[in-house]
């Protein structure tokens, strides 16, 4: 009877090994993105307030420099709509109401003009009278 002493331990698998440190790499970067995120600059939220003085409801949306558009939502009449959770889209932003489909009042402010309204935007009771008028409700 022959009895071996090798310590099958101390010879690794090349495979093994590849994937040992493989998934250290993929560690040590998952790590280092979750730092980075943690401590880095974010993209920045913003409360956006719609006063809507116009005797209808309208679809409040914002576009960007380069007009891409971001929907807020439905501010209903006369009443003070609050939008959270906003992306800052940059230094100049541009507000456009709409009713139906069709625009009822648009306005552009530079971010820091809306920043000074405490991040509210006034639609006037006018923006709707045409389609009041026309008997929308």
């Amino acid at each position: 009877m022959t009895t071996r002493l090798d310590d099958p331990t101390a010879t690794s698998d090349p495979v093994v090994r590849g994937i040992v440190v493989v998934t250290v790499v993929i560690t040590v970067v998952g790590v280092l993105s979750l730092i980075r995120a943690g401590v880095g600059d974010s993209v920045g939220h913003v409360t956006v307030r719609v006063d809507n003085r116009a005797g209808l409801p309208v679809q409040v949306n914002v576009l960007n420099a380069s007009g891409d558009r971001i929907g807020l939502g439905e501010a209903n009449a006369r009443t003070l709509a609050t939008f959270h959770e906003i992306p800052d889209i940059g230094a100049r932003w541009t507000l456009v109401a709409s009713y139906g489909g069709e625009e009822v009042h648009r306005e552009t402010l530079a971010r820091a003009a809306l920043a000074d309204r405490n991040w509210t935007v006034t639609i006037p009771a006018s923006a709707t009278r045409p389609l009041e008028e026309a008997g929308f409700q």
